[in-house]
């Protein structure tokens, strides 16, 4: 699809059950109009799972090479980076929010509409008039819902409710407990403004002993899939998640072609769905009632409900395609009653289709209902209504029934296939060293088809690593890259129609590596933050910090602390690989023995803290004396040992030696002092039979021969001041 064109999403999160439904309705739109998408999280890989709002500290133009323009889900970005991306040419388009000072298109449920219906619902239908609001503030699609309460309760003469903050839109946002709530104003409903802290605060009254819908009818707003599952089903009201998306991308495509598209909220409609939490207790068994007296119309209005709500010209086509699924669904139960079933299966399928399309928990029920209400309503002449109902309708929800359970099945191997994978993953990249984290094959672990990993260096710049790519085509190469250039063309290239390219930082903690590239199908079907490529992220940082961690163990292991050099286990494990060299390869070496004259008197003098400097100061002059291939490691004390590679016994060792002793005794300034010493340095050449033990035997008592022959011959050994 080449380097540009393609089209971007910020999020939070890029997959999870809000989000990820989000960001599939934006892929669904960018492939709808032959877009690529790029899907950025803004969040750093392993970030805190909770939806807690603000602006997180998000600067990076990644991807901006290779996007045209964006959308921006709520509280993904600073307003800021928005503000940049539209100096920068780049149109956006939020979705979930407006902000103060940027005049762009935004995409938004209709918040206001939606709790205006819920709080309707409880005063007119339920005689409330103590309701009381729970939710985070900080949230801008929040403190609408917040706003739109109060104004119901002021037209309808009612007094605020009691307000319960929430620190998160989850669960574990509910801080307060059920005596916040037992006072003389007992509020008799309670408006949560997410499903998840609807849940939690449930849970919360039960502790306390309060029952829902019993002692305190209580609502939601998302309508995510659990609330129908729940005891009691829990009220909410419907948002279009997925319509919104696709309505955010055909904003972008109209901006992109030059049409002029108005700032500002571009409202999507919410739906109220009542249920047994708010005292709605046989909701689960009717339907809500429709102005429409034609049957076949009425069935088809009622098979459109199911389905997920659009802008208008997508809306209008999801009537027609309910009411062909109602006009064929008729003729079946029809040709049912008068002996012919084979118009049955027909039926079935029109309605599968409905329900795979639909994004309702409740639609299996909404389907099944409204058949039977038209079956029962138009019976054909002359045959029972039981009858009518028994012969076709049965057939039509059993198959539904079976369709459902396919579904669910299907969920459940999709989740068990998650769980296998991440453990896999977990092996791979924790635990077992046969694996490279730096290499992205690693991903054909994972339902993903392509993968490129850029690591940042010590001086900050990237660098692309070798990517991965499951299907054949061309290699997505190693080399240098920028952030506005990454992930690269050729990764974008291998998302095939109905893939997304992710990006995510690869970023834990404190722990900032660089960036995860990979190509995938949205997932939306698990918790935010829980999504296989911010798992991937997170695991690729930790486990190039296991590595980091465990080279330098290994390395603090087989150093001496002091000088940083090799030390005695370290340098033993050289010398022996030099013996081998020598028997296999006739490869001469030598071992010196270093011992420092002198050296204790300085320690005696000025202390150790002084002496551990002076130790410092020979290594660094033996490493200046030695070549890259040498090594020299500190045998303990005031002694150190050297190799030195392909050399024999003669002038050039002499000579070596000779330096090295000059370089050691030249004066030491430390501090306020400075300090001399001399050296004693033996030699034992390396034969082809000659033992580790028995090596450094020779060059120990070469190094006191040495010794011998230089006592009393005046060595500098003392230390003295400073000038």
């Amino acid at each position: 699809m080449g380097e540009a064109g393609g089209l971007g999403v910020l999020s939070p999160f890029v997959g999870g059950t809000y989000y990820g439904s989000l960001v599939a309705g934006v892929a669904a739109g960018a492939e709808f109009h032959g877009r690529r998408l790029l899907a950025v999280q803004t969040l750093d890989a392993a970030a805190h799972l909770a939806v807690t709002g603000g602006d997180p500290a998000f600067d990076t133009p990644i991807a901006w090479d290779h996007v045209s323009g964006f959308v921006a889900l709520a509280d993904s970005v600073h307003p800021d980076y928005l503000n940049r991306l539209t100096r920068a040419g780049k149109p956006v388009v939020l979705v979930g929010h407006t902000l103060e000072g940027l005049d762009v298109p935004a995409v938004l449920p209709d918040n206001s509409a939606g709790i205006r219906a819920v709080v309707t619902h409880l005063i007119r239908d339920h005689g409330c008039r103590r309701i009381a609001f729970t939710g985070f503030l900080a949230v801008t699609d929040v403190r609408e819902r917040y706003d739109a309460y109060l104004e119901v309760l002021a037209e309808h003469g009612l007094e605020p409710g009691l307000l319960l903050p929430a620190t998160t839109n989850i669960e574990n946002g509910i801080g307060w407990d059920t005596g916040d709530l037992l006072g003389r104003d007992r509020p008799d409903a309670l408006v949560a403004a997410t499903d998840r802290n609807a849940i939690g605060a449930i849970q919360v009254l039960e502790a306390g002993g309060l029952r829902c819908p019993g002692d305190i009818l209580v609502t939601g707003f998302d309508d995510i899939d659990e609330v129908s599952l729940l005891n009691a089903e829990l009220a909410s009201v419907n948002q279009p998640l997925d319509a919104m998306g696709r309505r955010a991308v055909d904003l972008l495509i109209r901006q992109l072609g030059g049409v002029a598209v108005p700032p500002g909220p571009h409202l999507l409609p919410t739906r109220f769905v009542p249920r047994s939490s708010c005292g709605c207790t046989g909701y689960a068994e009717r339907l809500p009632e429709l102005g429409v007296d034609d049957g076949l119309r009425r069935l088809g209005v009622r098979l459109a409900e199911v389905l997920p709500s659009a802008e208008a010209d997508t809306a209008a086509m999801g009537l027609r395609a309910a009411g062909h699924a109602a006009a064929i669904t008729a003729e079946a139960l029809a040709a049912a009653a008068t002996g012919d079933s084979s118009r049955i299966g027909s039926a079935a399928v029109e309605l599968e289709a409905l329900l795979a399309a639909s994004i309702d928990p409740d639609a299996v029920r909404v389907i099944s209902r409204a058949v039977q209400e038209y079956a029962v309503a138009m019976p054909v002449t002359g045959v029972p209504a039981a009858t009518f109902v028994g012969c076709g309708v049965q057939a039509i929800m059993l198959s539904l029934g079976r369709a459902r359970s396919r579904a669910q099945l299907a969920d459940k191997l999709h989740l068990r296939s998650l769980i296998s994978a991440t453990y896999a993953l977990n092996q791979a990249l924790l635990h077992r060293r046969d694996t490279e984290p730096r290499d992205p094959s690693w991903l054909g672990l994972t339902p993903a088809t392509a993968g490129s990993i850029a690591l940042r260096g010590s001086d900050g710049a990237l660098v692309r690593t070798r990517g991965w790519r499951r299907r054949p085509g061309p290699v997505i190469p190693a080399g240098p890259t920028t952030v506005t250039a990454f992930p690269p063309v050729e990764l974008l290239d291998a998302a095939l129609p109905g893939e997304t390219v992710f990006v995510v930082k690869a970023k834990v903690g404190d722990s900032d590596r660089g960036w995860l590239a990979l190509v995938d199908a949205v997932e939306n079907r698990v918790e935010d933050g829980r999504e296989m490529v911010n798992q991937c992220a997170a695991l690729l940082t930790i486990a190039l910090d296991l590595r980091d961690q465990e080279q330098l163990l290994m390395r603090e292991a087989q150093s001496d602390r002091l000088t940083g050099l090799p030390n005695r286990t370290s340098f033993v494990s050289s010398l022996e690989a030099a013996i081998t060299r020598r028997r296999t390869e006739g490869r001469p070496s030598v071992l010196l023995f270093l011992d420092l004259d002198g050296f204790k008197q300085v320690n005696d003098s000025l202390g150790h803290h002084t002496g551990d400097r002076l130790l410092v100061g020979v290594a660094d002059r033996l490493r200046q004396c030695l070549r890259a291939e040498d090594v020299v490691g500190r045998f303990g004390g005031d002694e150190f040992l050297v190799l030195l590679d392909d050399i024999t016994p003669g002038p050039g060792l002499d000579a070596l030696v000779e330096r090295i002793t000059a370089a050691i005794c030249r004066p030491y300034h430390l501090g306020e002092h400075v300090a001399r010493v001399g050296v004693s340095i033996g030699t034992a050449a390396c034969g082809a039979d000659t033992g580790v033990e028995q090596l450094l035997q020779e060059a120990d008592q070469s190094m006191y021969r040495v010794k011998a022959t230089r006592r009393g011959k005046g060595s500098p050994r003392i230390a003295v001041p400073a000038a």
